[in-house]
């Protein structure tokens, strides 16, 4: 099951509250904007297009919330997989916000945070997107489509139900080519359910 405690080391780290308290049960595939936003975890990468990227085995139920922890963000969800190995993760987030102010200031934070390397995320990701190294050997890339928010994490050797709250001052060395495309491909994926 995904660890609280992961999460915070890599997400909250710039700024993003982890989300966590009731499972929710089968995702669509395809969701609209209204949808998401009485219904965050309709806007998740879903298990199915996980496992087309190589990250069969879900680590853990996706998880809603009413408590962010991100002012101005009252709802949520998260769902995070694993390759089969269990050596890499993919983590996917959705916030939705009273207002397009909440995940500005998310974003805002976002990009304050210092990274060891430009990182470029898709342009049709639109230009609020920000790709980021969030710590030792995790990269995130952070849009925002109106009122919500939405990350996909990629976790580079790191399984996506570590418990380690340990966190490392070495820079976090660049994804390789096809993690790159890994973590753009979830990306466009998350997007194209909420769009």
């Amino acid at each position: 099951m995904v660890s609280k405690a992961r999460l915070l080391t890599g997400v909250a780290a710039v700024g993003l509250a982890v989300i966590g308290a009731s499972a929710v049960g089968a995702l669509p595939a395809a969701a609209s904007s209204s949808s998401v936003t009485a219904s965050p975890a309709k806007g998740l990468l879903t298990a199915a297009q996980a496992d087309k990227l190589g990250f069969a085995k879900t680590a853990g139920k996706p998880m809603t919330s009413s408590k962010t922890g991100v002012s101005g963000c009252a709802k949520g969800a998260e769902v995070a997989f694993e390759d089969t190995k269990g050596a890499t993760g993919l983590i996917a987030e959705v916030l939705v916000c009273s207002s397009t102010k909440g995940p500005a200031s998310v974003l805002k934070n976002v990009k304050a945070a210092t990274t060891s390397a430009p990182l470029t995320p898709p342009r049709s990701l639109g230009p609020t997107a920000v790709e980021k190294a969030t710590d030792g050997n995790t990269y995130a890339i952070y849009w925002q489509r109106g009122k919500i928010l939405e990350l996909v994490a990629y976790d580079a050797n790191v399984p996506a139900s570590a418990s380690s709250t340990t966190t490392t001052s070495v820079p976090a060395p660049p994804l390789t080519a096809a993690q790159q495309q890994i973590l753009s491909k979830a990306a466009l994926q998350q997007d194209a359910t909420v769009k």
